[in-house]
């Protein structure tokens, strides 16, 4: 399924732009562009970070379509996640009310709202289960869940009119299963740590940021496609996609290397192969 027309019209404007952009700055100075010799990474990516990284026409618009989709999706998974607050509040109306009858349709609405909710718990577990890691949205959505659904299994256990036999049943599997989720959650690593504290470093972020960023890497790529077909530099295909893999600022970390320091470097590309700190 492909986009609206005017969405993918505008997708395809950005494309172009971009590409011209890349042929005009990057491809035209890269073919005649005079690099020392031996190859300086370094120099090479800082000439290539330092081009013109203006906004390209159309661009605008296209961030604009992603933070109104981003929205949209935020704006859905409130319900999900807050499902059992919701009925909570459902269940409070439906004890307020005089009329068995009142009292029932609000019960029923609160029966959907924790079906949904336990939907939610069973995917907060599942997503447990398959990362085994402590995730913070994880944690608050469990948390919100227990809460809701303990609070509402108390708020009808003193409701004078009797409920469906389905709703206490989804209240109790939904805390159960976010009580339980949550706990392992949080005897779980953090999301990110490994057992080798040096392999889950990161070296601290460099170059343009936002758009620019993502336009900078096409470029340097772009670059090394460049200098690899004049043959500035020799690498096989396993070692062109490292390099380019690497991150952006840190071609520099290329030069003056053995070539057993360089199969280090390139091996370790996504975890950093030194002790990184703000002042690297």
């Amino acid at each position: 399924m492909g986009l609206p027309g005017p969405l993918a019209k505008r997708a395809r404007d950005v494309d172009r732009a971009e590409h011209e952009w890349g042929r005009r700055e990057v491809d035209s100075w890269a073919r005649t562009a005079e690099f020392g010799q031996p190859f300086s990474w370094g120099e090479a990516e800082a000439a290539v970070l330092a081009r013109d990284y203006d906004r390209l026409p159309g661009s605008f618009g296209a961030r604009m379509l992603g933070v109104v989709g981003w929205t949209t999706v935020v704006i859905a998974a409130i319900p999900l996640a807050g499902a059992s607050l919701i009925g909570l509040v459902l269940v409070a109306l439906g004890r307020g009310e005089t009329g068995a009858d009142a009292a029932q349709d609000w019960f029923s609405l609160a029966t959907t709202a924790f079906a949904v909710a336990t939907v939610a718990a069973v995917v907060a577990f599942t997503i447990w289960w398959e990362t085994r890691r402590r995730s913070i949205a994880l944690l608050i959505i469990n948390a919100l869940n227990l809460v809701g659904s303990a609070a509402a299994y108390a708020v009808l256990a003193v409701s004078t009119a009797t409920a469906e036999s389905w709703l206490p049943i989804l209240m109790l599997a939904s805390g159960l299963v976010s009580a339980a989720t949550l706990g392992l959650g949080l005897f779980s690593k953090p999301e990110g740590r490994t057992n080798n504290r040096k392999k889950s470093l990161k070296p601290p972020r460099r170059g343009p940021r936002g758009d620019k960023r993502a336009r900078a890497l096409r470029a340097r790529k772009r670059l090394l496609e460049v200098v690899v077909h004049r043959g500035l530099v020799k690498l096989d295909e396993a070692d062109l996609i490292r390099v380019g893999e690497f991150p952006l600022g840190y071609w520099s970390e290329l030069d003056g290397l053995d070539e057993r320091e360089w199969r280090r470097v390139l091996e370790r590309r996504h975890t950093g192969w030194r002790d990184f700190t703000s002042e690297t």
